[in-house]
């Protein structure tokens, strides 16, 4: 019986296109740092950075891995990196929103899934700070309360696509796959390697992504609207 529910985020409880997202992420990442004479590498080092985490072993956590990779790169420590880029996502970040698309039918489908009992967390990729992702779901119209834990880099030790990061978010929520299902729009990245993690899976197709690399078939697909009737569905959770 299910009784714990897992989103991905970006394409599932929200609409933030990679896309559309980057330009206005560069522009504000300019404007925080335009003093900087160094401002290009550090925008640079900023986004290429997502990559050691992608690819963490589980030796440190992402956070910790980024800064390791940012170590040396720039005359700025990545101590300083950091605390500049925390006052980047309580200001300049605000101008990123305009991206940002509220899904009405997904906000309802929490709602609901809340009220019956069930356990609800935030599966995004673990590539951002904590307040960075919890102001994306403010700007889509969540409660972040309504979520027991949210993944992010300064806790996780893996990233999407690999199951690991599923594995240990379970175990850091001890909760049990087979009453566990992940909820994304992403086939390799949320269906395969939420089944690798033995979880059942819903492929949200509102904005699905599928690169032709995965194989694992979705127990359940459908748009926002069918996610939210089958939310209406289910039994409170026991």
């Amino acid at each position: 019986m299910l009784k714990n529910i897992l989103f991905d985020m970006d394409g599932t409880l929200i609409d933030c296109e990679v896309d559309r997202f980057i330009p206005p992420y560069k522009a504000a990442l300019a404007a925080k740092f335009s003093a900087e004479p160094e401002m290009k590498k550090i925008i640079e080092t900023v986004l290429t950075g997502v990559k050691p985490m992608v690819t963490n072993d589980g030796s440190r956590t992402n956070r910790e891995a980024f800064i390791e990779y940012a170590q040396g790169r720039l005359e700025m420590t990545p101590e300083t990196l950091e605390e500049k880029m925390t006052e980047f996502y309580s200001r300049e970040y605000e101008a990123v929103r305009r991206v940002v698309t509220v899904k009405p039918d997904m906000i309802e489908a929490v709602g609901v899934l809340k009220s019956k009992g069930y356990r609800l967390a935030v599966t995004t990729n673990p590539l951002f700070p904590l307040h960075a992702l919890v102001r994306r779901l403010e700007w889509g119209g969540y409660d972040p309360a309504s979520f027991e834990f949210v993944t992010s880099y300064e806790t996780s030790r893996y990233a999407k696509p690999s199951h690991e990061y599923y594995v240990e978010t379970l175990e850091r929520l001890k909760m049990s796959p087979e009453e566990t299902m992940i909820v994304g729009n992403d086939r390799r990245e949320d269906v395969q390697a939420g089944a690798l993690a033995g979880l059942t899976t819903y492929y949200l197709t509102d904005a699905p992504i599928d690169d032709g690399t995965a194989d694992a078939a979705a127990d359940m697909e459908g748009k926002s609207a069918d996610f939210l009737a089958f939310a209406r569905s289910l039994p409170r959770a026991e």
